[in-house]
């Protein structure tokens, strides 16, 4: 255009046929070069949000929303009838001696199999166990047979929406309906005292409402915003799913969890807890699932093959675990030396956790009742209870903060009848009888007993890399809040008054409720987490079934956000090829959208333990700040510089948060006299260094790699890898040893990559009615200063595509070809028109515009 080049005539036909390739054109928007952010040719700015921007919020909304949550929390919390309670707790503790089939694939386990014999672990008023039951235990065959068959019959978990009605029946009738019979079990079988019971099954049921709402909003999403869909990842594929022994429904909320991803579920329980689970099994059934998709067998006990359980790690796509952290790294390294290698694995472990006093004596009434319960809480078996009370020597002696702990101890009740609701703890044979405060560090360890090791600051080396709870008093809710840079899953802070008589919170390191917080999302930070897995009730989590749709027509017309690209930015989108620079410019736009909608808000106070000197409860308020994950990258030697790989850099550039350097590893990369690498990588790594602060490691050989990985200090997750599998062992055992994770590649959503870049650390403040306004107002000043990068990005300009002209060739349904077939000879006039003829003359008419590139 612009030129003297002369157009050819066109006759209408062809007129109207270029017409229409124009307007095609048009459709798909061919981007202009430059690097303003997704800025595209021929887009005009009329909207104030981007779809995309809107429907993250209402899909945020739709399961994290304030309303939602207290909706989700009144289902979870409706009272359980304690009548009904100990009804089905004396059926279950009844004098008896029964067998119980084990059924696999709709057939019982053959009578000659090794049996395990057990007993309920407490009985009526506390006294001796009388009821004894039989179960056949599974052998290899066993299990080489569940894999294998389900797999040759391709048995398959329902469609979406169908399994979304099946899974919310059976979580509606089965299990909020029958609450008082879970409870019952749990308290015989567990066992545990009534309230701790009712704690558990509280929990799992807004876990398994929120993971289903989130399915839910999803699906809804697809039809009404065109943005999001569900995706799947375990469609056809096998995960082993292991409870921990102290918590028992956690294994329901995992299988229904894998169920949603599509995966087939082999439950391997401890014997005592099969009675519960073949319940939970026959109940699934009857609401619709499919027999075969949860395959219960009981297993993790001595009396069991150990070759039984290698046989499913061996075969298994995935393992979802939760309990002790060396029990999972056992379980993931023998499934690597078994040469499975592709298995993904999740685990949610245990941790070091304390309580630490800043500037307040253990004699402080809630201080010392907060630290004794974080220690004797479930007896102590809880993987967030308390190790270790670091106190101000200043302030304190070891000895008196054993003296104050003691005391506190007499608040609570500890009994051994398992029917008496008015019992805090319940006694049991093989667990101490009380609290003991320890005083020595020599063999500190997790204890899993109502045990604490008191202890001077800084005596001690435990950082919170190593924690799931820790817990912070101090003099003020400000000044305890200064510990929001600590790495553990869940933070609590109480600022106590200086009266020792006057009203005061407590907490401990303990008592993360949900729907209202989460749990363990710390994922790339503490050791206390491992895999695969980002927490229990973090949006990382529930919504791990969810992903931006893919490229559409809809992008064409809807309104879209453009954000200014940073100088860093922009200087590694650089190594890209100018297609890609165009189109992952306009996704990091994408993402970011995403991260505004899922910004972190303080909740609505909710409940938590008992106030001192004062009746009633603390007021919780809880802001799930969102983290960005620590990550790690390798390049082995030859590969070049993998465009994933500066994609992720450029993410974290563009980053809100106030982002961790990560670690690029280069293997094979050291070598005497020579050049350690060279261009285009060797600029990369000098800009990401200078401007982002990556750490560069240069590895000579495999064994070298796994030494360092061996020493990090924290679980190294690794990104945008290629073949996991393929992978040298040493490595994948040395990162395993780790409690890290190698994912592969970069996902192609702007929410998976939002999720892949984040973790959920739950900040709480524990506090007095009158306290609350000054909770709210410190977190938020807490995440604004120590969460979000130092130079925040300007608001997005919001760009609408023009509409299309409807009325150009008679709109886009009417080309102006004539369509019945007599009229055909009107396309070829041998006269020349009076647009043809001003063609001619030079007068530019619309076809002789200089064609689009592509078109």
């Amino acid at each position: 255009q612009g030129s003297s080049l002369q157009v050819a005539p066109m006759k209408p036909r062809a007129r109207a046929l270029a017409r229409g390739a124009q307007l095609f054109a048009g459709l798909i928007g061919y981007p202009s070069h430059g690097h303003s952010l997704g800025r595209l040719g021929g887009f005009r700015s009329t909207a104030t949000v981007s779809a995309l921007g809107a429907a993250s919020q209402r899909l945020r909304d739709a399961v994290k929303s304030k309303e939602v949550t207290a909706t989700i929390a009144a289902e979870a919390d409706a009272p359980i009838n304690r009548s009904a309670v100990l009804e089905r707790l004396g059926h279950e503790l009844r004098e008896s001696d029964d067998t119980m089939e084990v059924m696999l694939l709709g057939n019982p386990l053959p009578s000659d199999r090794k049996m395990a014999t057990f007993q309920t672990p407490t009985a009526p008023e506390g006294g001796s166990p009388k009821r004894t039951v039989h179960v056949a235990l599974p052998n290899v065959e066993d299990i080489s047979k569940v894999i294998s068959e389900r797999r040759e019959q391709k048995l398959a978990v329902p469609k979406a929406d169908e399994l979304v009605k099946i899974l919310d029946k059976y979580l509606s009738e089965e299990f909020l309906g029958k609450s008082a019979e879970h409870v019952a079990m749990l308290t015989a079988w567990g066992p545990k005292a009534i309230a701790d019971s009712e704690g558990e099954f509280c929990e799992v049921a807004a876990l398994m409402r929120l993971s289903l709402a989130a399915y839910q909003a999803t699906l809804q999403a697809n039809t009404s915003d065109f943005q999001f869909e569900v995706a799947r990842a375990g469609e056809g594929r096998d995960c082993l799913v292991m409870p921990p022994s102290n918590f028992a429904l956690l294994g329901i909320k995992d299988t229904f969890h894998m169920l949603l991803k599509g995966f087939r579920v082999l439950l391997i329980v401890q014997p005592r807890f099969f009675p519960h689970f073949r319940e939970i099994q026959l109940s699934l059934s009857s609401c619709g699932l499919p027999d075969g998709l949860v395959e219960v067998l009981p297993g993790i006990t001595p009396e069991a093959d150990p070759a039984v359980l290698h046989e499913a790690l061996k075969h298994v796509d995935r393992l979802q675990f939760t309990g002790s952290s060396q029990m999972f790294k056992s379980l993931v390294l023998k499934a690597i030396e078994l040469g499975n290698t592709r298995m993904e694995h999740a685990g949610e472990v245990s941790g070091l956790n304390k309580v630490r006093l800043n500037g307040v004596s253990a004699s402080h009434p809630a201080v010392a009742r907060g630290t004794a319960w974080a220690a004797m809480a479930n007896n102590g078996e809880l993987c967030t209870s308390a190790s270790l009370v670091e106190f101000d020597p200043a302030l304190d002696t070891v000895e008196a903060v054993k003296g104050a702990l003691l005391e506190a101890e007499a608040a609570f009740k500890a009994g051994r009848d398992p029917a008496d609701d008015s019992l805090d703890i319940l006694l049991r044979d093989g667990k101490a009888q009380q609290l003991e405060v320890k005083t020595e560090k020599e063999g500190f360890r997790e204890w899993w007993e109502k045990t604490i090791l008191a202890s001077p600051q800084e005596q001690v080396k435990l950082q919170t890399n190593q924690s799931l709870g820790h817990c912070i008093y101090a003099p003020s809710i400000e000044k305890a809040l200064e510990g929001v840079t600590e790495e553990a899953s869940n933070l609590y802070f109480v600022g106590v008054p200086a009266d020792t008589l006057a009203p005061s919170a407590r907490a401990g390191t303990t008592g993360a409720k949900l729907p209202e917080s989460t749990f363990g999302g710390m994922k790339s930070y503490t050791y206390a987490v491992a895999g695969d897995h980002d927490g229990v009730g973090t949006i990382q989590t529930i919504f791990d079934n969810t992903r931006r749709r893919g490229a559409s027509w809809r992008d064409q017309e809807e309104a879209f956000a453009q954000y200014e690209l940073t100088e860093v930015a922009e200087m590694l989108l650089e190594f890209l090829s100018p297609r890609d620079q165009q189109t992952f410019s306009r996704q990091i736009s994408n993402v970011l959208e995403i991260f505004k909608a899922f910004a972190p808000e303080v909740t609505e106070p909710y409940a938590g333990q008992g106030l001192v000197n004062a009746e009633g409860r603390s007021q919780l308020v809880t802001l799930l700040a969102l983290k960005p994950s620590r990550k790690h990258f390798l390049i082995p030697r030859g590969v070049g510089l993998p465009e994933d790989i500066v994609k992720m850099a450029a993410l974290c550039a563009m980053s809100p948060l106030k982002e961790v350097p990560a670690d690029l590893h280069l293997l094979d990369a050291a070598q005497a006299g020579k050049l350690r690498v060279t261009d285009p990588l060797k600029s990369f790594v000098k800009v990401v260094e200078k401007n982002l602060k990556w750490r560069i490691h240069y590895h000579s050989d495999v064994a070298e790699l796994g030494s360092a990985l061996e020493q990090a200090e924290h679980p190294p997750y690794f990104f945008c890898i290629k073949d996991r599998h393929m992978l040298p062992t040493e490595v994948l055992k040395a990162v395993a040893l780790q409690g890290g994770y190698f994912y592969e590649g970069l996902p192609s959503d702007a929410f998976s990559l939002f999720r892949s870049m984040t973790a959920t650390q739950a900040w709480t403040v524990s506090c007095t009615t009158d306290q609350l306004k000054e909770a709210e107002e410190q977190l938020l000043k807490s995440w604004h200063s120590k969460g979000l990068r130092e130079d925040p990005h300007e608001e997005p300009e919001i760009i609408k595509p023009k509409s299309r002209e409807m009325d150009i060739g008679g709109g886009f349904g009417d080309t102006g070809i004539p369509t019945s077939d007599d009229k055909w000879d009107e396309l070829s006039d041998d006269s020349e028109s009076d647009d043809e003829t001003k063609d001619v003359k030079g007068t530019p008419s619309e076809t002789s515009e200089k064609p689009t590139s592509g078109s």
